[in-house]
């Protein structure tokens, strides 16, 4: 049954990417980008009411009819909202509305779907004009205007003033997003002095145990520290039962700092001796892959990473006998969010007698530093309006999502008012929300989050953030004079789209991947002499796609343009 769904949704959807590519150029509605404003209400100006069918980046099929944000926006708006009753997170769900062309007014998938271009192809999702976007949205355009070049990002192609969907500001990812951590009782335990002055994240419940130091080690110094880890008993138990590192095998997060160490950011490009390569073929990285499999033969690896996700790893780590472990600022701080994950999870039992020392990333023969979260500018994201949508109802669809996701008035939106559906986690203005016990987190009787996009500016940042992980940004992991000698980017991107890059990546991703996850493990663990296999390596890398990437990539302007240096 499973296999004949499947089978069914892929030729549903098949069938209606060969309908809508064969559909002339009238793909999709205001396919030419004529709107007449003159026919179109003013902002403000909701006599009429509107129906319309809304979805955003958190509908999960939850939301009940009649909830409290439902009724204050159509009252507001004098819409009437068709709530929409799937789980936008489920892949299987979001591709069968894709395939069955069946979809909301507005959408933003958060598993599964296409991309922008196929949608529009498709004949899914109509464009959305500039001079609209303007006039009934003014706050998100100039946010696009703060945040250059987001005003000629995800233009339809041969237009300069017809989108294909939205985007989204995403002030929680500025910055370093990965700090490298040691156990600081252990350090404490083995004579080995903090690399500089330390404090505590925060006052109680467990932050207590969690220390902060702008300074770091080197990376020949980390290597001692975590021989010494290994090696030394630094618990104290009088057993060989720990390690100096943790990797695991379902991503390269435990390697972010380290990898910055060597000047890297995977899935980036650099210019190496004069010429474009990928990180993942790039000599910095083979000298990364060669200091782990260094280490791994030192035995200062937990060899059993090789059978560990990253949620198995926080919870060996959580044994006591890991030394080292990544960590993001919201870890380090203890937000609600993160709880559960390493390294908070050592010291989140008030009798642990842990203690943990966050650091800045270390240095290495290549710098220092970390990878940007997301290349370029911090914009990402995708919200899309349905083919059917007319510019009437569009009209009035960019003035909601314009006040619930720009204006931060409509924090009611997300949880609701202050002393009667939530409460400040500690001071007003400057720390968490929490929602009540009696209302929904999100959907449900609430209706919060129920029709936003997945977008913050740093007001709406801190309605999610503690004090205490805003404090380690705002101090250290985002500061400017950090970000400018510590982020890590690619030399070249296709921001803009003006590429065949995503049609490259569709097409050898699968298998570049393989390539390069093996070569790594093997590599690490010992299995293949790198220097010896190095060169066959990148030409596998090369002759499966990689090279035609590397050709594609060199016609896409170069980051420094994009951010007019």
């Amino acid at each position: 049954m499973k296999n004949l769904k499947a089978l069914l949704i892929a030729m549903m959807a098949l069938a209606l990417i060969v309908t809508g590519c064969s559909s002339s150029n009238n793909k999709g509605n205001n396919a030419g980008g004529e709107v007449d404003m003159a026919t179109l209400p003013e902002p403000g100006d909701f006599e009429k009411e509107i129906p319309l069918e809304l979805s955003g980046s958190f509908t999960r099929g939850k939301v009940q009819d009649g909830s409290y944000v439902q009724k204050r926006l159509e009252e507001q708006f004098n819409v009437k909202i068709k709530n929409v009753k799937m789980d936008t997170w489920n892949a299987d769900q979001t591709n069968l509305k894709i395939a069955s062309a069946d979809l909301p007014d507005t959408f933003a998938f958060t598993s599964g779907g296409q991309t922008a271009q196929e949608l529009y192809d498709s004949g899914l999702t109509r464009t959305i004009p500039k001079e609209m976007l303007q006039k009934y949205a003014p706050r998100y355009w100039k946010m696009l205007e703060e945040h250059q070049p987001g005003p000629i990002m995800n233009l339809k192609e041969g237009t300069e003033d017809q989108y294909l969907q939205l985007i989204a500001q995403y002030a929680h990812v500025d910055g370093l997003t990965w700090a490298p951590t040691l156990r600081l009782d252990w350090l404490e335990n083995l004579g080995i002095k903090a690399p500089g002055e330390t404090e505590q994240v925060g006052p109680s419940g467990g932050r207590e145990k969690i220390f902060f130091t702008e300074e770091t080690y080197t990376i020949e110094e980390l290597e001692e520290i975590l021989k010494a880890f290994t090696f030394d008993d630094p618990d104290g138990n009088g057993k060989n039962d720990t390690y100096g590192l943790l990797p695991y095998n379902n991503n390269m997060n435990w390697a972010q700092t380290l990898l910055g160490a060597f000047g890297l950011g995977l899935t980036y490009n650099m210019q190496e001796d004069g010429k474009l390569v990928t990180t993942e073929i790039s000599q910095q990285y083979k000298e990364f892959l060669k200091l782990m499999a260094k280490w791994y033969d030192m035995g200062i690896i937990d060899p059993e990473f090789t059978t560990l996700d990253e949620q198995t790893a926080w919870e060996k780590y959580k044994q006591g006998k890991i030394g080292y472990f990544i960590a993001q600022p919201a870890y380090i701080a203890m937000d609600d969010w993160a709880r559960g994950r390493a390294p908070q999870n050592i010291v989140e039992d008030k009798d642990s007698t842990a203690k943990v020392l966050a650091m800045a990333p270390e240095i290495g023969p290549h710098g220092q530093g970390v990878k940007s979260y997301i290349p370029v500018v911090n914009l990402s994201d995708a919200f899309y309006i349905s083919k059917d949508v007319t510019d009437e109802q569009l009209a009035r669809i960019l003035q909601v999502f314009d006040y619930i996701n720009f204006d931060n008035e409509a924090r009611w939106t997300l949880y609701g008012e202050i002393g009667e559906h939530s409460d400040w986690e500690g001071e007003p203005e400057k720390s968490a929300i929490k929602v009540r016990p009696e209302w929904d987190l999100e959907e449900g009787n609430s209706g919060f989050w129920a029709y936003n996009f997945r977008t913050y500016d740093e007001e709406r940042m801190q309605w999610f953030t503690s004090e205490y992980t805003m404090k380690l940004k705002n101090e250290f992991y985002a500061r400017e004079d950090v970000k400018e000698k510590m982020l890590i980017e690619p030399y070249r991107w296709d921001l803009l789209n003006e590429t065949k890059l995503k049609e490259l990546d569709k097409r050898y991703s699968g298998q570049l991947n393989t390539i390069v996850d093996e070569f790594r493990m093997k590599a690490i663990v010992g299995e293949v002499d790198i220097d010896k296999e190095w060169d066959k390596y990148v030409e596998s890398y090369l002759n499966n796609g990689g090279r035609e990437k590397l050709e594609e990539l060199e016609k896409a302007p170069l980051v420094s343009e994009l951010k007019g240096e």
